[in-house]
């Protein structure tokens, strides 16, 4: 991790974990992670986006540097989910989720082009991601979060 210069500096930490919850209750648990997330990040201007796919976690979180790290410390400590590992952190220049306190997707085989483009088709491996590679997925992620929503709505 880089030296943080302020705790106002805008801060972006991108992890991946292995996911420890059942299958059968993943949609539930996903759900109170991100109801909970909500609640926290607000009150500490933390946004990000949680991508959930092949018993992963791939998450950024951003904000200022001093609430993004004491976030990612007690995401570290939540048992549904092992082997948390930074794949970037430092600062960042502008946020790339500003309108989410949290969100989260999971993959589907509709959203299969976001992996084709990374090059990843044949298995899910964030480990292998650079942290750019890591940040260009889940900006690909929001997009379709967005369009998903927009078409929700009308």
């Amino acid at each position: 991790m880089s030296t943080i210069s302020s705790s106002r500096t805008l801060h972006r930490l991108i992890y991946m974990s292995r996911i420890t919850i059942p299958p059968i209750d993943l949609q539930a648990e996903v759900g109170e992670i991100i109801r909970t997330s909500i609640r926290r990040n607000r009150e500490v201007a933390v946004t990000g986006l949680l991508l959930v796919h092949d018993g992963w976690f791939l998450q950024a979180l951003e904000g200022p540097a001093e609430a993004v790290l004491t976030t990612y410390g007690r995401i570290c400590d939540d048992p549904r989910h092992v082997d948390a590992k930074v794949l970037g952190a430092g600062p960042a220049d502008a946020r790339s989720f500003a309108d989410w306190n949290m969100c989260a997707r999971r993959v589907t085989a509709a959203d299969d082009a976001i992996l084709d483009t990374l090059e990843m088709r044949s298995k899910f491996e964030p480990q292998r991601l650079e942290p750019g590679s890591a940040l260009r997925l889940l900006q690909a992620v929001r997009g379709i979060q967005e369009r998903t929503q927009l078409r929700a709505m009308r």
